[in-house]
């Protein structure tokens, strides 16, 4: 269990009320959960507690079966990022998913880590979540074993109830209006910047790299992107994928170039913020042929910032 203060002059002695899931994206219905949440933390003077996993229950189970993960909408520092900017919980927890916690009855989870660890009194969750061994909890026992409930009816918008599966489909799809309209905001992948092949650099097309570990992104392809590294904004494109012009390992990558400036970032935290769909990846018969794509990508990139200058 790691445990993140995002408001540190809490006091943690205060009974606290907590949400629980994966959060993945953080969405507009995600968003109605913590705007209710933090209605009941002033009504009764809680500490609002936000409870996530990593990896995420789904994710771990895949991993052991040797099946691919679902993809994701945002990585860890996304959700600590925009929890935070929105001041919308005190603690952010973190618990690692694994067998002993996906072996937890009930019980054992209201009060062994709710109660006992964070002092949760209350809980506010979607009218249809599951937790515990096997998904055999349900709302109904958090009063059994002596935490107030509320209940959150599901978020429509357009008729549709908005999800991370949904706003997922979209992405898959690169219908990036839908995601931005059931997300409420772009995409975006935080992580620290690692050394990559430096083949970019050889061709006068620098990238930076972000460490994604496991992580499978649900977006594919090549886009318009903002980086963003120690609060300064650099207009960039950005790739998404497995590089298999130039890369024989199956693993998922996700680089930025800055447009017509090179820095030394190598270490620092960076978050890349999907703007716009290009193109899709695809396999280059050799690297002149990639680099010269990649050329002309940088060019309607300059032309979509300056479109949107005007």
């Amino acid at each position: 269990m790691y445990r993140i203060k995002i408001n540190k002059n809490i006091n943690q002695l205060r009974p606290a009320i907590a949400t629980i899931g994966n959060f993945d994206g953080l969405h507009l219905g995600h968003l109605q959960l913590f705007k209710q949440l933090n209605t009941l933390a002033k009504q009764y003077n809680y500490r609002r507690v936000a409870i996530t996993f990593e990896p995420l229950p789904l994710e771990y189970f895949s991993d052991q079966k040797q099946q691919p993960r679902l993809t994701r909408l945002s990585l860890l520092r996304d959700k600590f990022n925009f929890l935070h900017e929105y001041d919308l919980v005190d603690e952010l927890v973190v618990l690692h998913f694994n067998q002993s916690i996906a072996s937890l009855s009930p019980e054992a989870f209201i009060n062994n880590i709710l109660k006992n660890n964070l002092g949760v009194v209350h809980i506010a969750v979607g009218h249809d979540f599951k937790f515990g061994k096997g998904a055999c909890g349900t709302i109904d026992d958090f009063a059994k074993y002596g935490v107030k409930i509320y209940d959150m009816p599901p978020f429509y918008l357009d008729k549709h109830r908005v999800s991370s599966s949904l706003i997922r489909g979209f992405a898959s799809a690169n219908e990036l209006e839908n995601v931005y309209k059931f997300l409420g905001h772009n995409i975006s992948y935080t992580s620290r910047v690692i050394y990559g092949n430096q083949l970019g650099r050889k061709f006068n097309v620098p990238t930076i790299n972000l460490s994604l570990g496991l992580n499978r992104p649900a977006l594919w392809g090549i886009y318009v992107a903002r980086v963003y590294i120690d609060g300064v904004c650099y207009s960039s494109v950005a790739s998404i994928g497995k590089n298999p012009t130039v890369s024989a390992v199956d693993s998922y990558k996700l680089e930025a170039h800055l447009l017509d400036i090179d820095l030394d970032l190598y270490g620092k935290i960076a978050t890349i913020e999907i703007l716009h769909f290009m193109r899709e990846e695809r396999k280059f018969d050799d690297l002149d042929s990639l680099f010269e794509q990649i050329h002309t990508d940088l060019q309607m990139a300059r032309d979509y910032f300056n479109q949107q200058e005007k």
